[in-house]
Formats: C-alpha cells, structure tokens, sequence
C-alpha cells in the first residue's frame, strides 16, 4: 500500500500520480484546484517516494502501477479523473493499459520520451540532488528559486523535502541504464478520453523531436494541448493547466 493525500469530499474520484523524486506534495494546488470542482482528490507516493515504502528494487512502470491499482482499489475507486505528471504519466498508462476500466479519463503531463532524456544524467543529478537536499537544504532551496523563477512561494521548499524523502540511490541506480518503456504504444492502447498536456521544447520539455511527433499520432481519443512553461506545468503554468482542463472536461 501507498502513503498518500486527499483533499475534497467522497464524490468524483480524481487520483494524482507524480513524476520521479517527487511526491504527493507536488500536487499542493491541483489538489484543492480539483477539489473545488467537485472531485474528491487522491493522491499517491509512489514507491520509494514521499512516506510509501523504500525500495531497493521493484522500481520498474510496471511495478509502480501495480501500487497504483492496488492502493486505488483499496480506496474504493472507480477514477473519474486520473492524472500522471512525467514518470506518473507512464505509470498512469501502464494502469489503464491493464485495467481498461480502471479510469474514465486520462491526463498525462509532459511524459518522457524514450531517447529525449540522458538517463545517466538524469541519474546523476538525482544522487546529487537527493544527498544536498539532506546536507544542504537551504543551499539547494536557493539554487532552485533561482532556476525557477515562475514558480510559487513554497514550491522550492517542499521540492527539497521530497529529494530528501526518496530514495535516491535506489531511483538513480534504476534509471541510469534507461527507462523500458514504449510511449506511443502506451497511447496508443489507453481505450478512454486522453488529454495530454505538453511543455514547450524550447522550455524544457522531456518530450522532443521525433519522441515527441510519435506521441502526439498516437493519442487515439483525446486531445493535445502545449503550454507555455517547462515540464512541471503544474507547477509553472498553473492557471493554463486548469484552464485546458477545464476545456476538456464534460460539463
């Protein structure tokens, strides 16, 4: 079972799943943002994330979406909405992939794409940054309001709480030989309502050139939208996040 957040009242169940050293947390404003539309919100650590169990192994999509169904059928399901920001975007697939009927509709957020990220970079900067978020917290929350200029008071400090949170060593070492994953393929089988929301290249995104021209073919029934910030658009480009939704939503 996962540690997870909720916000809102029993009704529409919308479920959050967050990118790689992540958590729950992140979804600090799109959680009272959903529950003010009328969902209940729940949102997951994922394994060796935020409060979930650590994890020396067992770090592969496939794994964290078997966390995914087992802790959301616990909780009562079905999912109105599910939403997955980067890695929570293949796992959110990999779900519904499975369980056609887990979900009614479908958010993915800037996903990866298979040869758009340096895996060995990417795990790299994960060691570095998970072991300063524990020795020099305040060094790092400097160095990330810098970086970020659009984010919002209070996002540095809990993205340095959820580097201190994961297991850094054990995600680094998972990622470092790459990812196996087919995104096309994963959208292309997800059989339900798909919005997938994407940040600029030239900004940032984990999904660029011919990843990212496969991806948006494959989104079979649903639609595509680009919004003007990097790849945590929750966090950069809230008010346009909502928006979309809001667009894409029935009623």
């Amino acid at each position: 079972m996962l540690s997870t957040r909720s916000w809102g009242e029993a009704g529409r169940l919308a479920v959050l799943v967050h990118g790689v050293t992540s958590s729950s947390r992140t979804w600090w404003r799109v959680g009272p943002a959903l529950a003010g539309r009328g969902f209940g919100v729940l949102a997951v650590d994922l394994r060796g994330h935020g409060a979930s169990p650590r994890a020396a192994a067992g770090l592969a999509v496939a794994d964290l979406a078997d966390d995914v169904a087992e802790t959301v059928a616990v909780a009562g399901g079905p999912v109105d909405l599910l939403v997955g920001h980067s890695l929570g975007a293949l796992v959110a697939l990999e779900v519904v992939g499975r369980h056609p009927r887990f979900a009614r509709r479908l958010v993915v957020e800037d996903p990866p794409g298979a040869v758009s990220v340096d895996w060995a970079g990417l795990a790299a900067g994960i060691e570095a940054d998970s072991a300063r978020a524990v020795a020099d917290p305040e060094g790092l929350r400097r160095d990330l309001l810098a970086a970020n200029p659009a984010w919002p008071p209070g996002e540095a400090e809990r993205r340095v709480a959820d580097l201190a949170d994961c297991d850094g060593r054990a995600i680094a070492d998972a990622v470092r030989p790459g990812v196996a994953f087919d995104l096309p393929a994963l959208l292309a089988a997800a059989r339900l309502p798909v919005l997938m929301l994407l940040a600029e290249e030239a900004l940032g995104s984990n999904l660029t050139g011919l990843d990212r021209k496969a991806a948006v073919e494959a989104v079979a029934e649903g639609a595509t939208r680009v919004l003007p910030a990097g790849h945590s658009l929750h966090r950069e480009a809230l008010d346009p996040w909502l928006a979309a939704l809001d667009a894409w939503l029935p009623g």
